[in-house]
């Protein structure tokens, strides 16, 4: 009786294992399929940070090139330059967008753009921030279907600044890339009179000079006496001793040199810290790339990080290759050859990229490639970074060598080098940095062509 009853039972349990296979397979079937359309707007949403991250960036190099942060707000061109830096932020921003690799399943992405350019205590804008929102709606899904979604939106932001530590008597400390080893005195040759006009205060950080940015040539010229060069090698007493540093408002003594164009300011040579590899490995050299430490720090984009502002001494001039910059014969022609090789100058005059700033602040400057033609460039490896030190500190042109502070950098488009080692070059923006850090994390980096950084502020 017993045996007939659990063979009964049996008989009618048969099949509810496949039916539970069956239910168990839809439902994996089910759940991968979300999985994929999951994954799917995963992907989608990771690429429209990539392309939100890209046009934030963009803008935000817009905004630096345009010149604003280093304007004080009270200069004449500061609205004008403020209208231009949003005009040109947001031409850099669709033009990124445009690209067929910043679209999203084959369309393009709707962008929204905010500016934030809140002006510092001093009125300046030194570190104005760009924010772009991007949507794509419709984003079709494949197997949601199954709960009538067809399609969804996914949206995303990023947001870049452009950080000028300029006009700011309490700055966040930077530490650009991409500097050359020319050190510059901090005095405008561009204004006349007994009280020259400096670049930057080094006491509150100030971008004094207001006319640098007004399409203005000049010329660095070394503070050496030419030398041959050769078996003679380096002297001391060939550098820092032409123009000693003079108080303000006091006319130094030039006497007249027909080989140095007018108006120009003097340089240093610049030695590299000894807690910094010179050269750095990872320096990126043009192929012309070659010569002394020297040579290789104008023609390569050097990847060590250099301090501004803080008051101490944080740089040397002249202690690591004993060069002369304006030493002449075909043994000594460093700073010649570094600076051909860096702008493809091959003859005087020709060869290289040429920058055109007459329109500014109504229009922006425009780079054209060597050769001309139609096409403007949005960069060049004629633009570069270059150190400024107060000559008014006692003893900084007049020591054989010694430490200096870098109170600010000159981002300046190099035009030419003549036959005598004078480097015309034109300001593009000037940054200053003062005698006290405001403690922050220390910004390092940017892009090596300019001093001041542009970053991601917030997290992808």
């Amino acid at each position: 009786m017993r045996t007939k009853f659990i063979s009964h039972r049996n008989r009618r349990e048969r099949g509810q294992t496949m039916l539970l296979v069956a239910v168990s397979i839809v439902s994996l079937l089910a759940m991968a399929a979300l999985a994929i359309d999951v994954v799917t707007l995963y992907v989608a949403r990771t690429e429209i940070q990539g392309a939100a991250d890209a046009a934030a960036l963009a803008g935000a190099k817009a905004i630096a090139d345009s010149g604003l942060t280093t304007l004080p707000s009270a200069d004449g061109n500061f609205a004008a330059a403020q209208t231009l830096a949003q005009s040109m932020a947001q031409s850099a921003i669709a033009a990124v967008l445009a690209a067929p690799n910043n679209q999203v399943a084959g369309v393009a992405l709707a962008a929204t753009t905010t500016f934030n350019f809140t002006p510092n205590a001093n009125g300046a804008i030194n570190n104005p921030r760009v924010t772009v929102a991007l949507t794509r709606a419709g984003l079709p899904t494949f197997f949601a279907h199954i709960w009538g979604k067809t399609a969804v939106t996914v949206s995303t932001s990023a947001t870049a600044e452009a950080y000028n530590p300029a006009n700011m008597a309490n700055y966040t400390q930077i530490n650009p890339k991409g500097v050359k080893p020319w050190l510059v005195a901090n005095r405008d040759p561009t204004t006349a009179g007994p009280n020259y006009s400096k670049f930057v205060d080094p006491a509150t950080g100030n971008v004094v000079d207001r006319n640098v940015l007004t399409n203005q040539d000049f010329w660095l010229t070394a503070d050496c006496q030419p030398g041959a060069g050769g078996g003679f090698g380096f002297r001391p007493s060939r550098c820092a001793l032409i123009n000693p540093p003079t108080p303000p408002g006091v006319v130094p003594p030039v006497p007249f040199n027909p080989n140095i164009p007018q108006p120009a300011v003097q340089y240093l040579p610049a030695g590299v810290p000894a807690n910094l590899p010179n050269p750095n490995p990872n320096n990126v050299c043009p192929s012309c790339g070659s010569g002394s430490d020297y040579q290789s720090s104008i023609q390569c984009a050097d990847m060590n990080p250099y301090q501004c502002g803080g008051g101490a001494p944080n740089w040397i001039w002249d202690s690591v290759d004993r060069i002369n910059p304006n030493g002449r014969g075909f043994t000594r022609r460093e700073t010649t050859d570094g600076v051909q090789c860096l702008i493809h100058q091959p003859p005087l005059g020709a060869g290289q990229d040429t920058i055109n700033w007459a329109n500014w602040p109504t229009n922006p400057m425009q780079i054209s490639p060597s050769g001309g033609g139609a096409n403007l460039l949005s960069t060049s490896s004629s633009i570069v970074s270059i150190p400024i030190i107060d000559v008014d500190t006692a003893g900084a042109f007049n020591v054989p060598a010694g430490a200096v502070t870098i109170i600010g950098f000159l981002q300046a488009f190099v035009e030419q080098i003549d036959n005598n080692n004078n480097i015309e070059i034109k300001v593009m923006n000037v940054v200053g940095c003062s005698s006290t850090p405001n403690g922050s994390a220390t910004i390092t980096g940017g892009n090596i062509s300019s001093p001041i950084p542009i970053r991601l502020i917030t997290p992808p």
